[in-house]
């Protein structure tokens, strides 16, 4: 469990890099077209942002229902701020929630509903792993090609920060 604990420390701290750039930017910028994503920059993160947090909900146990009713609409009717807030707590939430859990745990059936085939805990861990990394990406990207200096994401660069921090 401690390779996943450090992978979802990671990806914490890189989303978090990823929103704090992004709150910075002209709002315009983040919702003109942009190739290569899920449309603009802002549906990006809110989708990138959303998946983490439905993820989060099943693995907790929680129905997420079909993402067909009200309650998905009025959840990405969030504007891009509560998106990003929301984003900077998730990270802390699967730490805590990987914490209790077990490799029984792990192998115990996910209920993703958009999918017709099954997964398990540790497939749905490794999907938000994976996915979260493709859309920093993609985001980064398109910032990178419009001439922008974006941060760094690389696990070592967060390795050599928290050492000097202090912490691990």
């Amino acid at each position: 469990m401690q390779t996943f604990q450090d992978l979802f420390t990671y990806n914490d701290w890189a989303n978090r890099r990823v929103y704090a750039f992004c709150r910075g930017l002209d709002p315009a910028l983040l919702t003109e077209a942009a190739p290569g994503t899920n449309g603009t920059l802002a549906e990006t993160l809110k989708h990138s942002i959303g998946v983490e947090d439905a993820y989060l909900m099943m693995l907790r146990g929680q129905s997420i229902g079909s993402g067909s009713d009200d309650a998905r609409d009025r959840y990405f009717a969030q504007d891009l701020s509560w998106f990003l807030d929301r984003g900077d707590q998730i990270g802390s939430e699967y730490v805590a929630l990987l914490a209790g859990l077990d490799r029984a745990a792990l192998d115990q059936p996910l209920n993703v509903p958009w999918f017709s085939f099954p997964v398990t805990g540790y497939d749905g861990l490794m999907q938000v792993l994976a996915h979260s990394a493709q859309h920093r990406a993609q985001i980064f990207s398109v910032l990178g090609s419009r001439g922008m200096e974006v941060p760094g994401l690389d696990y070592v660069r967060m390795v050599g920060e928290r050492r000097q921090a202090g912490t691990r």
